[in-house]
């Protein structure tokens, strides 16, 4: 990658310092921290096996037993330094453990149910095995009961030891393995508290529960600030550790019902405000308010995650191994725990047990369908990231010291047991990396070279013949100059090769650099799903400099598509998904900036001029399987209008009768429901910022925000009151187009056309409106790129709306359907402009039903240009209406305004 999106060595674009991985760099940062928190950890072990076995080694034990007292009044609660630690301190780092499993399940990788399945079922037989290796070993004996040692990964020194041994770009595996650790602690804190609680004590244990009840009051009460919280906690602890449960528990159960959520927006704005006032009047006052407010828009999970992890990985967690980790390796205990079924058991189970355990529940998850692995991971690499999940070290640890309390000539062959097996789980894991990498191609450059997954005929976009021998895959971006002139090379390849070459393309829209590039992409599959990929590729790379939302309409005219349906597709992010597998797609195999070539299915270094590539396609194999190229319909030489609704030439709306008088406007006019998003409301933060680039006024009855014939207008926000967008006010036909209210704006893609407006919004009740100069309203949408996806995704899906409102006719029915069909080619036929609605792609299909007043039943209906609907009429029922033979009539008028609006 370079910086700033400037081409690398070979003339690519890259995506900057926010690559193609951004989204998980702050797991990346995180395994930094755990790279040197798992050194601290291996380094506190050697300290406290050196100690213990030195000549100091009886102050070892003696320092750990020494007493310590806490005394309240005539209260005491006394224990030596080593339960101080284990649950004491050990308390916090389940803490920052529940707290990592909060916010997994609410915003992280748990929340995707199907892409957690296969680590959660991993995870899951990955404690039941180790767990029946151990029980085999030991089964009869008194310390059968310690089979919970050998279930739980350490996930600090696990992926710390990944950051050091682990493959160049695992990227998927350490996300696969970080939801795997999560779940695996998830079940190993239900077995500390359901099978190594002894002597349950009712009246303290409702007392913990009384005050986990007053914690979740007070946030209730919106008490968020940090005192109160404290002392409820620590009450929590002392109740739970009365109750007989161990008290480690409580800090996960506190962690659980700490709120957790990504940053409000409106308190992210007050946080904004706040600090502006401070820069502008610095004064304690403001910088309190300003301080607090900051805090306030960061969930307390994510706030105490922060501030308690580098305690738990530096210190705390430590100072555990230091205080556990000191075993007297004398001659004769090591004797005894070479043939100790105890020590046995927990290395077999941890080190072969977990191995068989995650594999065996990866195979049955992916089997029988539950989930799927991320692209890109080999076998090779999850038997290396499983053989890692062996080191059970700090959770190990600690079960040795609940389960074998009594025996402590067990517990010690149950802790060399642990050592041992932690020890073997790395060397196993770095030698099943290493084998992975020598597998790897020498010019893999550290990372995937093979297209992951191959050409797929089911989705993916092919030129060429069936049996094309011969497959050149391009990642690109519509947007990216460099594959703007890669075309040229490909089209140079095609005519080389003929028959012989199939090319595919999938997207990687870099879009740190290239903003248009995302939408672009989308605008490809829109073309797609009406059978016209390969045409809008090739006018989007002739057009480059022409992406915006606009233009992409224009393009979809020129090439002949459905522009109604387009547009809404668009508005709707309806191939969102799609374009965004392929960037998946791209991770998996390497891909790190566009254009990136594949032949046969591996990944092209070096130029890839037309020479270059074509001597590695013949040097190939071509690759297996193949598609056909897609059967193309002949463009359509009529194009729909791109800019809003048609009139008719005496300035009518259509088929209106001109000698009608419109009737006023009602001021109680409802609210135009919100479907397909071209009606959003947008948030007091969004409004909030929007109220920085603009100025609010209060608006009448009657008067105008914009007015047909207008040269162009500002964006208005509607705070409060009703306004009315109107086509033809106050002349015949007059018809609204939409009604908004509270925190709805007005306007859709013409607000930066130079043409003039042809829509006029009127003020139904009274209205306070916020309005952004429309030269200030991309430095908003900059400042906030949501709010821009938000109001340009409207405006797509309302442009969708006027073209069906613009056109003669209406077909709402299913495309399949020989109905629909029938009555596309009447319009043809006559000269008519259609607009088609399939139902099978509506979002909200039942809705426009209800909407035109038809059942399923009725389909497909005809909405004729006054608004009138037939159900699933005939050619004679639509050639009255029209009132003229084929070809005849007003119609040439009529398509030479076509033309002009396009």
């Amino acid at each position: 990658m370079t910086a700033g999106g400037a081409p690398d060595v070979l003339g690519r674009s890259t995506a900057g310092g926010g690559s193609l991985l951004a989204r998980v760099a702050p797991l990346r940062r995180r395994l930094r921290t755990e790279a040197g928190s798992a050194g601290l950890l291996l380094l506190a072990t050697v300290v406290a096996l050196v100690w213990a076995n030195s000549p100091l080694g009886d102050s070892y034990a003696a320092f750990w037993h020494t007493e310590l007292a806490v005394r309240v009044g005539g209260a005491e609660l006394s224990l030596d330094l080593q339960h101080w630690v284990n649950d004491g301190l050990m308390a916090f780092f389940f803490f920052v453990v529940g707290l990592e499993i909060k916010r997994e399940l609410v915003m992280g990788e748990l929340t995707d149910r199907h892409r957690a399945a296969v680590p959660a079922l991993a995870a899951l037989t990955g404690l039941v095995v180790p767990a029946l290796v151990y029980v085999g070993f030991n089964l009869g004996s008194d310390a059968v009961g310690a089979w919970g040692v050998v279930i739980s990964t350490d996930t600090a020194f696990l992926l710390g030891i990944l950051a050091l041994v682990g493959p160049a770009c695992p990227v998927q595996l350490r996300l696969f393995l970080l939801t795997l650790a999560i779940a695996d602690d998830v079940g190993a804190l239900g077995v500390i508290a359901v099978f190594y609680t002894d002597d349950l004590r009712l009246v303290p244990l409702g007392l913990a529960v009384l005050g986990l009840a007053l914690m979740v009051g007070l946030r209730r009460l919106d008490v968020w600030r940090g005192p109160a919280y404290l002392v409820l906690g620590t009450g929590v602890w002392v109740a739970t550790y009365l109750s007989g449960v161990h008290p480690t528990l409580a800090g996960v159960v506190i962690a659980l019902v700490t709120p957790a959520y990504p940053a409000r927006r409106e308190e992210v704005a007050d946080a904004a405000r706040r600090a502006r006032s401070y820069q502008q009047s610095p004064n304690p006052e403001f910088a309190r308010a300003a301080r607090l407010s900051i805090d306030r828009s960061v969930s307390a999970s994510e706030r105490l995650q922060q501030l308690w992890q580098p305690w738990t990985s530096f210190v705390i967690v430590p100072v555990f191994a230091l205080a556990n980790a000191g075993v007297a390796l004398t001659a004769e205990t090591l004797r005894a725990a070479a043939t100790s079924p105890v020590t046995l058991g927990v290395i077999a189970g941890l080190v072969l047990g977990k191995v068989a355990g995650i594999l065996l529940g990866t195979v049955l998850a992916v089997r029988l369908r539950l989930g799927s692995l991320a692209p890109g991971l080999t076998g090779a690499q999850l038997a290396g990231g499983a053989a890692l999940s062996g080191i059970g070290f700090t959770i190990s640890l600690f079960i040795v010291d609940l389960a074998l309390d009594g025996d402590p000539v067990a517990a010690d062959q149950a802790r060399v047991g642990v050592l041992v097996a932690s020890l073997l789980a790395g060397l196993l894991g770095w030698s099943l990396f290493r084998l992975a990498d020598r597998r790897r191609p020498p010019d893999s450059g550290g990372g995937p070279v093979w297209l992951d997954p191959p050409v797929d005929p089911a989705r993916d976009h092919v030129r060429g013949r069936a049996d094309a021998p011969l497959t050149l895959v391009e990642y690109g971006d519509f947007e990216c100059p460099f594959c703007g002139r890669a075309t040229g090379v490909v089209d140079e390849l095609r005519e080389r090769f003929g028959t012989r070459l199939r090319y595919v393309f999938r997207h990687v829209p870099l879009v740190d650099v290239h903003p248009h590039a995302r939408l672009a992409a989308e605008a490809a599959e829109a073309a797609a799903a009406q059978g016209r990929f390969w045409e809008m590729h090739d006018r989007l790379f002739a057009h480059q400099d022409e992406l915006t939302p606009v233009a992409l309409l224009e393009h979809a005219a020129a090439v002949g598509l459905d522009v109604p349906r387009f547009a809404r597709d668009l508005g709707a992010s309806r191939f969102a998904r799609r374009v965004e597998e392929d960037v998946e797609s791209a991770e998996a195999s390497g891909v790190t900036g566009t254009p990136t070539f594949f032949v046969g299915g591996r990944r092209h270094r070096g130029p890839y001029d037309a020479d270059t590539l074509a001597a590695a396609l013949l040097a190939g194999d071509g690759g297996p399987g193949a598609i056909a190229a897609p059967a193309h319909r002949p463009v359509d030489p009529r194009v729909l209008p791109a800019l809003g609704p048609r009139r008719d030439v005496d300035g009518t709306a259509p088929g209106a009768d001109a000698g009608a008088v419109p009737e006023p406007l009602p001021p109680d006019l409802p609210e135009t429901p919100d479907r397909l998003g071209a009606f959003p409301r947008l948030t007091e933060a969004q409004v909030s910022l929007l109220d920085g680039y603009g100025s609010r006024s209060r608006r009448q009855p009657g008067e105008t925000l914009f007015g047909e014939g207008d040269a162009g207008y500002d964006l208005p926000v509607v705070l409060s009151g009703a306004v009315a967008v109107v086509e033809a006010l106050g002349r015949a036909g007059q018809r609204v187009v939409s009604v908004h209210g509270e925190r709805r704006f007005l306007g859709e893609l013409d607000l930066w056309s130079d043409r003039p407006v042809l829509l006029t919004a009127v003020v139904l009740r009274p209205a306070e409106v916020l309005t952004v100069p429309r030269g200030r309203v991309k430095a908003a949408f900059a400042a906030d790129r949501d709010l821009a996806d938000v109001v340009l995704r409207a405006f797509l899906a309302r442009r969708s709306m006027l073209l069906e409102m613009a056109a003669d006719l209406r077909v709402v029915g299913r495309a399949s359907s020989p109905d629909t069909d029938r009555l596309r080619r009447f319009a043809l036929d006559r000269g008519l402009v259609a607009a088609v609605v399939d139902v099978d792609g509506e979002d909200d299909a039942a809705g426009l039903l209800a909407e035109l007043g038809v059942a399923e039943e009725d389909l497909p209906v005809v909405v004729w240009r006054s608004e009138r609907v037939l159900r699933n009429p005939g050619d004679a029922e639509l050639a009255a209406l029209d009132g003229a033979p084929p070809g005849t009539g007003d119609r040439p008028a009529r398509s030479r305004e076509l033309q002009e609006d396009t």
